[in-house]
C-alpha cells in the first residue's frame, strides 16, 4: 500500500454499537500457512467474540456463496487477501470490514470506503529490496514471479526502486499458478539467470503446491528466495522483510474490538511491525556468506 493511503484512508461508521460476543467471520482468500501466525493473533486479541473461519478456496464463485451466507449473521467481517476483501466490498457492504493482507487497498476501492478499515500489508519496497541485498551482497539481479491483479503494482515498484540498492528486478507475470512451473524455470535456466527469487506476497505463489515447487526448484538450482513472511523463511527461503505477522493479527484484533465497542467517525489503517528474518542453514548449503551486520540486525535467525 502506497504510504499516502495509510495517512488518509479512513472508514467512517454508521453500525451501531455491538456487544461483546460478536459474531466475526474471518475470510481467507487462501489458506495461506504464512497468515496463520496473524489468525492465532487475532483470535487472541478478539478473544471476547465469536470468531469462525471460512476458506474461499482462492474462488470467486465461492466468495460470493460465502459472503451471501454471511448477510444477517456477521456482525463483522475480517477478510484476508483481495479476493476476500472485494467480495465482501461488493457483495456485503453493510457489514463492518476489516481487510489484511491486502497490497494495494485504494486500487479495489477499500482505503476510504464507508464502513472499511484494516492493517497495512506492505513495508516499503525500497527498504525490502536494501535487506536483501544486505543479506545477500553477491546478489544483483533478482526474479520475481506474480499476477497482475494480485501484486503488480508492487512488483512495478520494485523494478523502479532496484537501481537505488544497486538491482535489478526481472518480473514474470502469470495468470495462474499452473503458469508457475514455466515462468520459474525461465528465471533460473539460461543465460538470463537470475540470482536470487522474489516472492511477493501474492495468493497465486502461497498455496501448497506452488509455494513447494518454488522453494524445491529454486534450492535445486542453487539460488536462494527472498520473501515478505518469516514462515516461508522457516520453509526454506534465504531471508524476508515484511510485517511481523503476529503483529498484524494483533492490530485486526485492535480494530474489531473498537467497531464491537460502538466507536464513530474515522479509523485509520494501522501499520504493522516489520521485520528481518534469515535462514542461516539455507545460507550454508547454498554456501552464502551473511554478513555479521544483517544477522545482528534479524529479529529471527533459523
Amino acid at each position: 500500500m502506497n504510504v499516502r493511503f495509510a495517512a488518509l484512508a479512513l472508514a467512517v461508521w454508521g453500525a451501531p454499537l455491538l456487544a461483546a460476543g460478536a459474531e466475526v467471520a474471518v475470510l481467507k482468500s487462501t489458506d495461506t500457512p504464512a497468515w496463520r501466525p496473524a489468525l492465532d493473533a487475532l483470535k487472541r486479541a478478539a478473544a471476547s467474540h465469536a470468531v469462525t473461519e471460512y476458506d474461499l478456496k482462492n474462488d470467486r464463485a465461492e466468495a460470493d456463496r460465502v459472503v451471501a451466507s454471511l448477510k444477517g449473521k456477521a456482525a463483522m467481517v475480517v477478510a484476508l487477501g483481495p479476493l476476500a476483501a472485494q467480495a465482501v466490498r461488493e457483495g456485503a457492504p453493510d457489514i463492518p470490514l476489516v481487510f489484511c493482507m491486502v497490497q494495494d487497498p485504494g486500487r479495489l476501492g477499500l482505503a476510504s470506503a464507508p464502513n472499511v478499515t484494516g492493517v497495512s500489508y506492505q513495508i516499503p519496497i525500497k527498504n525490502q529490496l536494501a535487506a536483501f541485498r544486505l543479506v545477500n551482497p553477491r546478489a544483483v539481479k533478482i526474479g520475481a514471479i506474480y499476477s497482475e491483479a494480485n501484486t503488480g503494482p508492487q512488483v512495478a515498484e520494485a523494478s523502479k526502486a532496484a537501481a537505488v540498492v544497486r538491482l535489478n528486478v526481472v518480473a514474470r507475470p502469470v495468470a495462474s499458478e499452473r503458469d508457475v512451473p514455466e515462468a520459474l524455470r525461465g528465471l533460473l535456466k539460461g543465460e538470463g539467470a537470475v540470482d536470487a527469487l522474489w516472492i511477493p506476497p501474492d495468493p497465486i505463489l502461497l498455496g501448497d503446491e506452488a509455494r513447494r515447487y518454488i522453494l524445491a526448484e529454486t534450492l535445486k538450482a542453487g539460488k536462494p528466495v527472498y520473501s515478505f513472511s518469516s514462515a516461508l523463511v522457516a520453509e526454506g527461503a534465504l531471508a524476508s522483510n515484511g510485517p511481523e505477522m503476529g503483529s498484524i493479527g494483533d492490530q485486526a484484533g485492535e480494530l474489531v474490538n473498537r467497531i464491537a465497542g460502538g466507536e464513530k467517525g474515522k479509523i485509520e489503517i494501522l501499520i504493522p511491525r516489520a521485520e528481518l528474518v534469515v535462514n542461516k542453514k539455507i545460507a550454508d548449503k547454498l554456501k552464502i556468506d551473511i554478513p555479521v551486520d544483517a544477522l545482528k540486525a534479524a529479529g529471527k535467525v533459523f
